[in-house]
């Protein structure tokens, strides 16, 4: 597969060129209002089609196989159209035989990563209810705790049924301290105490579109320093976004995701990181609590994204790309 960027006034003149470059059997990866002006389109086309001749284009024929396994990724896991060509304009560059090193090597140029260290001082993990706080504190302090580091863990989520005593079960099972603390002071103390020792802290689910509840969040997380902000895969991508854009401004510095192994796709975490500017952390792949969570970085979002798409039938997807989506996404 090939691929090469056109740009003109309006649509129909970008595609103008495209179909005097490329011919009829052009296939539009996507289309975009270019930042400078006009429409800007990405169209690929395959290597066994005529083509004419234009000496930029010979250089992308260089691993093409591995660019249409990308490609294929992107359109099954839902990517969005102005990332994708994103996504794909970087591969191009790194184009080798191996799809993982230039996909990763793309996603690198385009996504933020800064895995955890506990070691680094305490970890605060905030997000809305039910993503999977609580689990995320008590996978750190099983790590530490195996790892003779005698952690502290903290549960400020003292109201909710259950919250506590979820939290409290864990901490028994590893003959390690919870302290349960009201409010940012003793929060602050807590932290100063244990200075220099591993402190993993759990907060309440919050709802950051609520004034006094945010207000709330900030005061906890400024009694830390920063936090880390947990969010499932598999949400919808534009929700996603609009709520971490929330927490974000609350003090939430990254982005920590849960429940990988109940998604097929995962192009609206592709979205949310791309949109919030929040580096990638962790992610979680099983709910026990003895499986540690993983650090991100960009070959392991490739290989995420390559494997899944491999292991789905080709014939049971339709592409998100094509000569119908011209005027369709943008």
């Amino acid at each position: 597969m090939r691929l090469k960027s056109f740009h003109g006034s309006t649509l129909t003149d970008a595609m103008r060129s495209v179909r005097e470059a490329l011919g009829e059997d052009a296939i539009i990866v996507a289309t975009r209002e270019d930042e400078n002006g006009g429409i800007r389109v990405t169209a690929a086309i395959d290597e066994t089609a005529p083509v004419h001749e234009d000496p930029c284009f010979s250089e992308q024929a260089e691993g093409s196989e591995a660019l249409e396994k990308i490609a294929e990724a992107l359109t099954y896991h839902q990517v969005q159209a102005q990332i994708a060509e994103k996504i794909m304009a970087s591969a191009t560059q790194f184009a080798g035989d191996d799809p993982l090193v230039s996909l990763g090597a793309a996603i690198d140029v385009h996504f933020k990563f800064a895995p955890l260290d506990p070691a680094a001082g305490p970890l605060m993990f905030v997000g809305p209810p039910g993503v999977g706080k609580t689990l995320c504190t008590a996978k750190f302090a099983t790590q530490a705790a195996l790892a003779k580091k005698k952690p502290t863990v903290v549960s400020s989520d003292i109201d909710r049924a259950g919250g506590k005593e979820q939290l409290a079960a864990f901490t028994r099972l590893l003959k390690i301290d919870l302290v349960e603390i009201e409010d940012r002071y003793a929060l602050r103390d807590v932290v100063s105490v244990n200075m220099g020792a591993p402190v993993f802290i759990d907060t309440a689910g919050r709802n950051p579109f609520d004034p006094s509840e945010k207000d709330f969040l900030r005061e906890f997380i400024r009694a830390v320093g920063d936090a880390t902000l947990v969010f499932p895969a598999g949400l919808d991508a534009a929700e996603a976004v609009d709520l971490a854009l929330e927490f974000k401004s609350a003090g939430a510095s990254r982005l920590l995701v849960t429940r990988l192994d109940t998604v097929r796709r995962i192009g609206s975490l592709l979205r949310l990181a791309f949109e919030t500017h929040l580096p990638f952390c962790n992610y979680s792949m099983s709910a026990s609590v003895t499986e540690p969570l993983q650090p991100m970085n960009p070959v392991v979002l490739a290989r995420l994204l390559l494997t899944e798409a491999k292991t789905a039938s080709a014939a049971s997807h339709k592409p998100m790309f094509g000569p119908a989506a011209a005027g369709g996404r943008g």
